[in-house]
């Protein structure tokens, strides 16, 4: 240390040197104070509950903590005190928080509503956003189009012009929807947004524009897009927004990151942050099985054009204008939302009558029907004749079934007690993917493989299930389609024999991911925050009781120059752990550092808030 600041004195200046100095400081982290929520109950008698989350404000002297029982604490960082507690700060959890500048800030909670708070008076709330229909779990703010951003399990994108005041609310707008979105993040620069989801992908918005996202992704649906790319089976009403992914679009441009470390299947990506130069994305996922968490760093810039690169846009370019001659600039004609999907069973649509047991929704530009297990089978000889031609009319390709994460974990025990009966999986729909009908004689040769399977009258999953409540199967128009249940799901394509997909291309992903690491798995189903430290060398990623320190190298390096990123992205390197801190008595849900100073600070699941400094 002392030969460091000798040369420096001196004017000289060493990367190496600089990088011994961060090692020193990083690994000499130690705790130095801790907060315990749950000690301090209000005058009601009630604590905290867990720490879900934790966010300075630019200046690094405020800390406001997100917890599991409504309440929102609010700390001095410098003296490490309790400086306001706001025990009802909403209905339900509190689950983010988001500041968007040095004293006003947001908070999302389970009650599914956005808070507005000023540090200068936190008696009350400056205003509460209602949109979402799900738990509100990620808030971000664009310093560049002065909109705050939210999302939720709901899977829906809001953004909401905070100067706006009118009679009723603030203005907002539902900008993109994608299923089982978890996480979104808007890069410090303000030209990337970031979404990762429960399907194992993760979606990069390239030269972002928030006021026109609705339009230029209008219909876009990554999950079908995904689908058509695992199963490696050409689906039209996917295909028709690759004009999204070219790099003629100019703004809002789509990339898929879906390349992770072997024996990792990232079912569920439930983490995720920027780098603080926007360098990379570090994301945390847990396995299919939940028996393992692994913490990867992605490459967010765009790739380099080659001319391989620039011979795919040219013949991308010359498929879309075959596909809309009319179309100058070669984009797909898009088809937006014409009725959202929690519309009232039984809605009047334009192509009949009402029916109880069918639903049919245009769903950007795809055509979706909706099947109700439990509805009566009751009606009108006119209403059955009706739902017949529908079906005849309606060749449904892909089935899907989306349930929330809450859901999902009471299905699965509902499961269990029920010897794992699926009866629970009402929530099914099909959809028409634009794939030509199978022919006469191939659907005749279908239905006669399928006699022995029940018949497109009986939609009820549990008389269709398999005898040992495994699976479910429903036949319609000779198109047959079984779901495994208590396993991951396969998505399955019944593609028109007419249609050969080898006739056309399939966008690959490029290749993205940097640096991983193995984590424990800790408590399943709590979803832990790591992050970056301010000069982005370190990454704090909470393991166990306590949280680890991982850097890009041994010697602290900072990231990557060029040629060794070269290196790494052709053969993605582990992450090396540089300290290992266990102070607490729980589980760490996160951990945060301060955008100032080398300050560290953790949360547990039993309430305890522990701040970290380096002991040279």
């Amino acid at each position: 240390m002392e030969q460091y600041l000798s040369r420096r004195e001196s004017g000289f200046r060493s990367w190496g040197d600089e990088n011994f100095v961060m090692r020193r400081v990083y690994t000499s982290m130690n705790m130095f104070n801790s907060y315990h929520a749950n000690l301090r109950p209000d005058e009601a008698g009630r604590n905290t509950g867990a720490i879900f989350n934790l966010e300075f404000n630019a200046d690094g002297n405020v800390l406001v903590a997100a917890t599991e029982r409504k309440c929102v604490l609010v700390f001095d960082a410098i003296t490490q005190k309790e400086i306001v507690k706001v025990p009802d700060a909403h209905t339900d959890s509190v689950n983010c928080i988001k500041f968007f500048d040095d004293r006003l800030f947001a908070t999302g909670s389970d009650d599914f509503t956005v808070a507005l708070w000023d540090l200068r008076n936190m008696r009350e709330k400056l205003r509460v956003l209602h949109g979402h229909s799900n738990w509100v779990k990620n808030i971000e703010y664009s310093s560049k189009d002065k909109l705050l951003v939210s999302s939720g399990f709901d899977g829906s994108i809001f953004t909401w012009d905070i100067a706006s005041h009118t009679e009723q609310g603030l203005i907002s707008q539902r900008v993109f929807h994608a299923s089982g979105l978890m996480r979104c993040r808007i890069s410090p620069t303000g030209d990337k947004l970031v979404l990762c989801t429960s399907g194992g992908y993760i979606m990069i918005i390239h030269h972002l524009d928030l006021t026109t996202l609705h339009k230029d992704l209008s219909g876009f649906r990554p999950g079908i897009y995904r689908l058509m790319q695992l199963g490696d089976q050409y689906i039209p009403q996917a295909a028709k927004y690759d004009h999204v992914f070219s790099r003629r679009q100019k703004k809002n441009r789509v990339e898929l990151v879906t390349d992770f470390p072997e024996h990792n299947d990232a079912e569920m990506i439930m983490a995720l942050q920027i780098h603080p130069h926007c360098r990379c994305m570090l994301t945390r996922n847990v396995s299919c099985d939940e028996q393992s968490e692994w913490t990867c760093i992605h490459d967010i810039n765009e790739e380099a054009p080659t001319a391989d690169a620039e011979i795919e846009e040219e013949v991308l370019e010359r498929k879309l204008k075959r596909r809309h001659p009319s179309s100058t600039s070669g984009r797909a004609a898009t088809v937006s939302e014409t009725a959202p999907a929690t519309a009232p069973e039984g809605s009047v649509s334009q192509d009949g009558p009402p029916t109880r047991s069918t639903r049919r929704i245009a769903r950007g530009g795809l055509q979706v029907f909706r099947y109700n297990p439990t509805a009566g089978r009751g009606g009108s000889a006119a209403n059955a004749r009706h739902l017949h031609e529908r079906r005849e009319s309606f060749i449904p390709d892909i089935w899907a079934a989306e349930v929330t994460v809450q859901e999902r974990a009471t299905r699965q025990n509902r499961g269990r007690e029920a010897n794992n009966q699926v009866s629970g999986y009402n929530f099914v729909y099909a959809i028409s993917s634009g794939v030509l009908p199978l022919r006469q004689a191939a659907a005749a040769s279908q239905r006669q493989a399928t006699a022995s399977l029940p018949s497109s009258e009986d939609t009820n999953p549990e008389r269709s299930s398999t005898s040992s409540g495994g699976s479910i199967g429903v036949t319609t128009n000779g198109t047959t389609v079984r779901v495994d249940i208590g396993r991951r799901l396969v998505p399955f394509v019944a593609m028109a024999p007419e249609l050969n997909s080898n006739d056309h291309s399939i966008m690959v992903n490029a290749k993205k991911l940097l640096y991983y690491a193995s984590e424990t798995n800790t408590k399943p189903g709590f979803i832990k925050e790591p992050g970056f430290s301010a000069d982005g060398r370190i990454i704090c990623s909470p393991y166990g009781n306590g949280v680890r320190l991982l850097g890009y190298s041994a010697d602290c390096c900072d990231y990557p120059s060029y040629k060794t990123f070269e290196e790494v992205k052709q053969s993605p390197r582990q992450l090396v752990e540089l300290a290992r801190i266990t102070e607490h008595q729980d589980v760490v849900l996160c951990a945060k550092f301060s955008p100032r100073e080398p300050l560290l600070v953790t949360g547990c699941n039993s309430g305890e808030v522990t701040w970290y400094r380096p002991n040279l």
